[in-house]
C-alpha cells in the first residue's frame, strides 16, 4: 500500500512538473517543499501541544498539526515565491524538461515522504494503513518493515542532518527523536486496544530529592549488567498533566518508553548533550522485588490502582545499554520527555535503593 502511494505521487507530480511548470517554477516548487518540510518537523508538536494540554484531538493531534502545517507552509512560500520572483528565465526546452524532471522528482519524494509521515503518525492500525510494526507479532525494533521506496526515511533523515547541523538550536532533532519512524510507528501498536499514543508532556517524572540516584547499574544473577531508571507516571487526566485515558486509567505497553543515550566520548569532547545524534534503546523488563520480570515490548500494561502511590505510578525499567554510552533523555509515549543529563549511573546498593524507598516502591528492589 505504501509503495503504490509513493509511485502514485511521483507519477502525479512529475507530470504536473512537465506539463505546468516552467524552470524557475520548478525550482520554486522543489524550495518550497523543503522549507515546508522543516516548517512541519520544527512546528508540529508545539502546536500539537496547544491542543493536547486542553484535552482536545489527543491522540489525532500530532498528524492533523504535522499535515496543517506542511500544507500551510508550502502554500504561503510558494506564493510568496511567485509574488517575488516574476522573472520568466527561458534557457530552451532541454532546461526546462531536465529541471522538471530533476525537480519533479525529488519534490515528489519529499510530498510522498510527508505523505508517509504523517500516515505514521496517525493512530490507525489495519492492513489498508501504513505500519512498520505486526501488532499482533513479537516486536523487533531494529527490523522494521519498511516501505520498498522509504521516502519518510529520506525526509526525516535530512531533517534531522539539518537539526544537527547548521540549524541547530542545542536540542537535535536526531537525540529527542532518534530513530524517529521507529518510535511513531511503535507507539500506535495498540490503538486498536485503546491505549493511547501521547500523554500530557508532564506526565513523567524522575526523583530528584538531595541524595536520590535515579539512574542506577544492576548487576542480574546471571552477571548482566543492566541500567535501571526510576520513573513516575501521572495518574491524571491529560488536560491536568497526566497519562489517564478516557477510562481514567494509566495503559501503556513497554515499547511507549524510550531511553536515548549518546556516547561517553561526546561528554568529553565538551560538546552540548542534547546536540548531534544519539541512540535509542527499549526496555528489556522491569525490576520488582529486587529481579528482572522481562515484558515483551507489545504487551500492554495496565496497574491496579493499589500500585499508585499519591496518584503516581513508580516504575523501576531496566535497560541493556551498551558500553561506553551514558543516558541523556526518557521518553515516554510519544510527547512526554525527562532529561536525564543531571544524572550519573551510579552502582545500585542498599544505600541507593533506601533513598529512593520514598518514590512508591518496596525495600529491596
Amino acid at each position: 500500500m505504501a509503495l503504490v502511494m509513493v509511485l502514485l505521487v511521483l507519477s502525479l507530480t512529475l507530470a504536473f512538473f512537465h506539463l505546468k511548470c516552467t524552470m524557475m517554477q520548478s525550482l520554486m516548487m522543489l524550495w518550497s517543499s523543503v522549507a515546508a518540510t522543516i516548517l512541519a518537523f520544527s512546528f508540529y508538536e508545539s502546536v500539537a501541544e496547544l491542543f493536547i494540554s486542553r484535552g482536545y484531538g489527543l491522540q489525532w493531534a500530532h498528524v492533523g498539526s504535522y499535515v496543517v502545517v506542511f500544507i500551510a507552509g508550502f502554500a504561503v512560500l510558494r506564493s510568496a515565491c511567485e509574488y517575488l520572483v516574476r522573472v520568466n528565465v527561458d534557457l530552451g526546452g532541454r532546461a526546462k524538461t531536465s529541471s522538471a524532471v530533476l525537480c519533479g522528482l525529488i519534490t515528489g519524494i519529499i510530498f510522498s515522504g510527508n505523505l508517509l509521515v504523517a500516515m505514521g503518525l496517525l493512530p490507525l492500525q489495519g492492513k489498508v494503513f501504513y505500519s512498520r510494526f505486526d501488532p499482533s507479532g513479537p516486536v523487533a525494533p531494529d527490523r522494521p518493515k519498511a516501505s520498498a521506496l522509504s521516502t519518510d526515511g529520506f525526509v526525516s533523515g535530512l531533517y534531522g542532518l539539518i537539526s544537527a547541523g547548521s540549524m541547530s538550536s542545542g536540542k537535535s532533532f536526531k537525540v529527542f527523536h532518534a530513530d524517529y519512524l521507529t518510535q511513531i510507528h511503535l507507539n500506535k501498536l495498540k490503538v486498536q486496544d485503546k491505549v493511547l499514543t501521547v500523554c500530557s508532556s508532564e506526565a513523567i517524572e524522575i526523583p530528584s530529592k538531595k541524595g536520590q540516584q535515579p539512574v542506577r547499574s544492576w548487576t542480574s544473577p546471571d552477571n548482566e549488567e543492566l541500567v535501571v531508571v526510576r520513573m513516575g507516571i501521572a495518574a491524571k487526566k491529560i488536560s491536568d498533566g497526566g497519562a489517564n485515558n478516557a477510562d481514567g486509567k494509566v495503559e501503556f505497553f513497554p515499547a511507549q518508553i524510550r531511553l536515548i543515550v549518546k556516547e561517553d566520548k561526546t561528554a568529553a569532547s565538551g560538546a552540548k548533550l542534547l546536540s548531534g545524534s544519539a541512540k535509542a534503546l527499549y526496555p528489556v523488563g522491569f525490576l520488582k522485588n529486587g529481579s528482572l520480570v522481562q515484558s515483551e515490548l507489545n504487551q500492554t500494561i495496565s496497574p491496579d490502582p493499589k500500585e499508585l502511590k499519591n496518584r503516581i505510578l513508580w516504575l523501576d525499567v531496566a535497560f541493556d545499554m551498551p558500553q561506553g554510552y551514558n543516558p541523556v533523555l526518557l521518553e515516554f509515549k510519544l510527547n512526554a520527555v525527562a532529561d536525564l543529563t543531571s544524572y550519573t549511573v551510579v552502582k545500585s546498593t542498599p544505600e541507593v535503593e533506601n533513598a529512593l524507598e520514598g518514590e512508591g516502591l518496596e525495600e529491596g528492589i
